[in-house]
């Protein structure tokens, strides 16, 4: 069985020229996009054992600037600090493709893959960039069943835990429609009373009058 770093070069090259079609930019199998109000990303991950690999994809709203670790340089973003990833299936372990020591099977592997990203990804975008976006369109009664409610409406898996989608959504919404981020401020505040590193966001928001 060839080596993960082997079957890297055999697939990033065409993975490439087909996610710069698509006007991501990227090197290896990491690719990014500006869309506006959000960083996209799609992406490429061979399991560290070897012989197989997943794929998924996340998006970063310009409007979160910070997480636990301290602020964010959106112009360095990692993907790994994107704030929401999500997997190409409607489970969290998102699906995986074997790889094999014959290259022209590997770059049909490699189509297979392509082929769900835009089938599976590209929509989930979108409905973040259309206007009323999907986040816009998420209201508070579906917290009580968040990722069910998130499958229904995108059909794919966001690996984030609700606490930490309710933050989110009170920062996107804090500068375009306080009274929905104070929502889910409040939300995230009855239904957990220590908040950790969210409680600074979520009492500003709380506490800021509605017509300044």
């Amino acid at each position: 069985m060839i080596t993960a770093t082997e079957f890297i070069k055999q697939i990033a090259k065409p993975f490439g020229v087909e996610m710069r079609k698509q006007g991501f930019k990227g090197s290896g199998l990491e690719y990014q996009r500006d869309d506006g109000d959000y960083l996209t990303a799609v992406y490429i991950v061979p399991s560290r054992w070897g012989g197989k690999c997943t794929a998924g994809f996340a998006i970063h709203p310009k409007a979160i600037t910070k997480n636990y670790k301290g602020r964010l340089n959106l112009n360095k973003l990692k993907i790994r600090d994107f704030e929401f990833k999500m997997t190409l299936t409607d489970y969290a372990m998102g699906e995986w493709w074997n790889y094999s020591d014959d290259e022209f099977t590997n770059l049909a592997t490699l189509n297979d893959i392509i082929i769900t990203i835009k089938r599976k990804a590209f929509p989930v975008i979108e409905q973040f960039v259309d206007q009323p976006n999907i986040l816009e369109t998420f209201e508070i009664a579906e917290m009580a069943d968040f990722h069910e409610n998130w499958l229904k409406k995108t059909g794919v898996f966001l690996a984030t835990v609700d606490s930490q989608f309710a933050w989110a959504m009170t920062l996107i919404h804090e500068s375009r429609n306080l009274a929905k981020a104070k929502q889910f401020a409040n939300w995230l505040l009855s239904y957990n009373k220590d908040c950790g590193w969210y409680t600074e966001d979520l009492k500003r928001v709380v506490t800021t009058n509605n017509s300044s």
